[in-house]
């Protein structure tokens, strides 16, 4: 009996000693709001229109079939841009807040019987939303989602944010009763434009030249051929020579860039057609709205209209029967002839050469660009410029 009693004590410490240990209970954490919240704070992120997902809506409520919808990846010219914790689209930006003052300052815009309208969406369903568009990741609370308002007028964006890889999801937080069968926006799809092409800074005066766009059919309108001379891409359409400023993107401030509408619809565009354009770019524009990016010093890809043409510098020359000195001297000269204004066009037909003045040629960053306040016939005379 005793020898029993012996054999049971080291058996009966070891259960103590068992029993006796902490129990560690598993938590398993959402990394979703981290993690957008973590990309949210990047100095410069944009996202590009990819898909959007929509379903109908009836007055027992909101189908649980999901659709692509009909919307191009041209029609739908939105984007959305990231600048350390700030969201930013065509130039408006928006701060982040909490689930809580998003759902009271959401209501403050609806009258006291259409708050009673307002139904917000059901985790299942975001979910489903989100599988729908591609994303591998799930929520399991709203307060997972990220929510944003306008800095000044405090209001609400609809939809709640959540960014994955490359991705940026805006999947829609609420719906209003309705008495009729109806299509409503469910979410939409954005992709990280660091997944395009990269382009970097080029001096200026290494892209001097000819360059040639072999694959263009040439006409009066396009000649596929752009002529490059300090700092300025020339082109010969119709009757004139047009002239537009190369931009150096990095002499601007990120902050200037992310607010500018002209700058982000030709980010757009770049990431569309394959490209970034980034404040590390080189690139210009023109008056039809082409983007002009120079991927290195001896190609640039223009792009627009949905067409993507490439030109290589064939010559680090310009030819004075493509660019008359007397055409760049007149373009030069103009600048002090009427200082604050700068010479876009020179057309020559049968009389005099006619100059077309504008405000900016800086298709990229300007808004003006382009735009002719006057045509003024000039004289040159020994290489001096005179207004007739």
């Amino acid at each position: 009996m005793r020898k029993s009693i012996f054999l049971m004590l080291p058996l009966l410490a070891l259960l103590i000693t068992g029993c006796s240990q902490p129990q560690t209970k598993q938590t398993k954490v959402n990394s979703v709001k981290p993690t957008t919240e973590s990309l949210l704070k990047s100095a410069s992120k944009t996202w590009t229109f990819s898909q959007s997902i929509s379903s109908q809506q009836t007055s027992h409520g909101v189908s649980d079939t999901l659709t692509a919808s009909e919307v191009s990846k041209i029609d739908n010219q939105s984007s959305w841009t990231a600048s350390k914790g700030t969201l930013i689209s065509t130039s408006v930006k928006y701060k982040q807040i909490s689930l809580k003052k998003w759902q009271t300052d959401m209501r403050q815009h609806f009258t006291k019987s259409a708050q009673a309208q307002i139904h917000l969406m059901t985790v299942p369903q975001i979910n489903a939303v989100l599988k729908k568009l591609g994303a591998t990741v799930k929520v399991t609370k709203l307060s997972d989602l990220v929510f944003f308002e306008t800095k000044v007028s405090g209001m609400t964006l609809p939809q709640g944010f959540i960014a994955s890889g490359h991705h940026l999801y805006a999947i829609n937080i609420y719906y209003r009763d309705t008495d009729k069968t109806t299509t409503i926006d469910r979410g939409q799809s954005f992709t990280d434009t660091a997944t395009k092409k990269t382009t970097s800074a080029i001096a200026l005066d290494r892209l001097n030249g000819t360059w040639i766009a072999p694959e263009t059919t040439t006409s009066a309108n396009d000649t596929g051929k752009i002529m490059i001379k300090d700092g300025y891409l020339y082109q010969h359409r119709y009757d004139s020579f047009e002239r537009s400023a190369i931009q150096s993107l990095g002499d601007y401030a990120l902050v200037s860039l992310n607010q500018n509408t002209i700058y982000a619809a030709q980010k757009v565009n770049a990431a569309q057609a394959g490209y970034q354009l980034t404040s590390k770019s080189v690139a210009s524009g023109d008056s039809i709205g082409y983007l002009y990016l120079f991927t290195s010093a001896n190609q640039l890809i223009r792009i627009g209209q949905g067409v993507t043409t490439t030109y290589q510098r064939t010559n680090a020359l310009v030819a004075a029967s493509d660019l008359p000195q007397t055409d760049v001297t007149i373009f030069e000269q103009m600048a002090t002839l009427k200082p604050g204004e700068v010479a876009s066009t020179i057309t020559v037909k049968a009389g005099p050469p006619i100059v077309g003045m504008t405000d900016s040629i800086k298709y990229l960053t300007d808004a003006t660009a382009g735009q002719i306040n006057s045509n003024d016939p000039v004289s040159i005379n020994n290489g001096t410029v005179t207004l007739d």
